[in-house]
């Protein structure tokens, strides 16, 4: 009680101060993040760490959910959006395959990419080039990553609001993933507005010396993700697991956070997994933890998310993180932070 309410006197003095400062004035969304990350360290801090179990704990395989029966009305399983479920077969083969991205005018999209994904703890991008350099690249082994929002977006794919309409339609197919997400959030609308946000996925494996991946992070964002070629392991833990991995909050002023665990300490807590293929559609709820692994043997993998944000979903899985990551989120809805 007494640490709270030295934390309490002290973050109210630092507003009082920068707020009666005109030069200070614009920090003042920086303070505020700050007072709450801080908050949400000191929950999530050593104390509330669980005592990990000694062996290695065997991954829960996701719920899967059957793309045609679910079209039909004839699905058998309950479709749970506060957990994780695959649709299989859910989206057909659409125009954002490999050999697409390699010519214009998709390749001329200048891109950010990551060099060499098979760094851990690789979070923010540190090369740029056209997106059919960075393809061609990766078919040839190399290890880079792709992540990047600019492909399906006005100053990519599409530069009318037909032609976005049409790409989302072959994305999401309304009789499945479109109506799981909801249709009005899939939209040409929703994504000038930055509601929504369609980010493309690309990397190969880098080979069996150095395999890609995606380290384990929790955004608050809800995601289909769906699967146009080549393959990705997932492994997923639930929000409500975070204080048991060591969250931090991203290094480059986006709206995310990430574990410091190790593979060894993450084998030993619960943990979902699932492979998705071509067509496939993962449900990855709003501060879902997520990792990929990319392994070489399947090929080029090209997917892309259906980023959307889920007000209600977004408060109640994690309380704490969505006090913490509202200024970097209002960064990212404005245009500030992008990818």
């Amino acid at each position: 009680m007494r640490l709270s309410r030295t934390l309490t006197a002290a973050a109210l003095a630092i507003t009082v101060a920068t707020l009666s400062t005109p030069d200070l004035r614009l920090w003042a969304p920086w303070v505020l993040e700050t007072w709450l990350i801080s908050v949400s360290n000191a929950t999530y801090g050593p104390r509330a760490w669980p005592a990990l179990a000694p062996e290695p704990v065997r991954a829960r395989a996701v719920v899967e959910v059957d793309g045609p029966s679910l079209c039909a009305g004839r699905a058998t399983t309950a479709l749970d959006l506060r957990r994780p479920f695959v649709i299989r077969g859910a989206a057909p083969t659409n125009n954002f395959t490999k050999e697409a991205l390699t010519k214009p005018p998709l390749g001329d999209v200048v891109v950010d990419y990551f060099y060499d994904a098979s760094r851990r703890r690789h979070l923010v991008p540190d090369a740029r080039a056209k997106l059919s350099k960075v393809v061609r690249n990766i078919s040839r082994g190399r290890p880079h990553k792709i992540g990047s929002q600019r492909v399906v977006s006005r100053e990519g794919c599409c530069p009318t609001t037909a032609a976005l309409e049409a790409a989302l339609a072959r994305l999401a197919p309304r009789c499945s993933v479109g109506d799981v997400v909801g249709r009005w959030r899939l939209s040409a609308a929703a994504l000038d507005a930055r509601l929504l946000t369609v980010p493309l996925f690309v990397s190969g494996g880098g080979g069996a010396e150095r395999p890609t991946y995606t380290d384990l992070h929790s955004e608050p964002i809800a995601s289909m993700a769906i699967q146009i070629e080549g393959s990705k392991d997932w492994t997923l833990v639930p929000a409500a697991d975070s204080a048991s991995l060591r969250p931090a909050a991203s290094p480059d002023g986006r709206a995310y956070f990430y574990s410091r665990l190790d593979d060894g300490e993450l084998a030993r807590l619960p943990r979902l997994a699932v492979t998705t293929w071509p067509g496939d559609a993962l449900w990855v709820p709003p501060w879902t933890w997520h990792a990929v692994s990319y392994a070489p043997a399947a090929g080029v993998s090209v997917a892309a998310s259906l980023f959307h944000f889920r007000p209600w979903a977004f408060v109640a899985a994690q309380p704490y993180f969505a006090a913490a990551v509202l200024p970097n989120l209002a960064k990212e809805i404005f245009g500030i932070k992008t990818q």
